[in-house]
């Protein structure tokens, strides 16, 4: 299975590295020449950029594939970095496909935005809370029973990530029904900062590293 997936994201590596090509160089050919500047490319700047963030992601997902170990230390860092990979190609979808819809802008209830502010303090809260609080019961499982530690540390960066993509889905229904992009765009920018600041930690400490197989 491990080697399926990971000739798979090599494969989606080099597809998505020679869509990127192409759309670039067809975006310079459009933009290169004065009498062009008013047509409309095929390409837009947006699906080139999004197909260039996927041939990043795939790319690291190869990586890490090729990289991993067997134990089962090792084997959940691993599977915790590629599902943070996969967290931010998925923000990066979610933001292209709203993009792309190009919703018509209308007038927000104030009384909607408060929930939806308050229910990103409640994601950000949660998040902080529970992750801290697994952490601790991680490290308190050590060295005892490894098993416990890294079902705690996985289930951490899971809240973690799914909270954070939580902002994400807040922003884009915002601008579903009506919201600017001003407004939208803090909710994405919010899950963002929170994707890469509840990214993968280090597993435990040093003695756990050096626990034998």
């Amino acid at each position: 299975m491990k080697y399926i997936v990971q000739y798979a994201a090599l494969a989606m590596a080099m597809l998505c590295g020679t869509a990127f090509l192409s759309g670039f160089l067809h975006l310079l050919g459009i933009y290169d020449r004065p009498g062009q500047h008013s047509s409309s490319p095929r390409v837009s700047l947006s699906e080139t950029l999004l197909i260039g963030g996927g041939c990043i992601a795939f790319a690291k997902i190869y990586q890490l594939m090729v990289s991993a170990k067997s134990d089962p230390i090792s084997k959940t860092q691993t599977q915790i970095k590629v599902r943070h990979v996969g967290c931010l190609l998925a923000w990066l979808c979610v933001l292209f496909m709203v993009h792309k819809m190009n919703l018509r802008q209308r007038t927000v209830s104030p009384g909607l935005l408060v929930a939806f502010v308050f229910a990103t303090a409640a994601a950000i809260w949660s998040g902080f809370v529970m992750r801290k609080t697994l952490f601790k019961k991680s490290a308190d499982a050590l060295p005892n029973n490894v098993g416990e530690a890294l079902k705690r540390w996985k289930g951490a960066h899971l809240i973690g990530f799914n909270n954070a993509m939580s902002i994400a889905v807040l922003g884009a229904v915002l601008k579903f029904i009506g919201s600017s992009w001003y407004v939208a765009g803090i909710f994405f920018g919010l899950s963002m900062v929170f994707l890469l600041l509840w990214g993968p930690r280090q597993m435990f400490a040093q003695t756990v590293l050096n626990l034998p197989d």
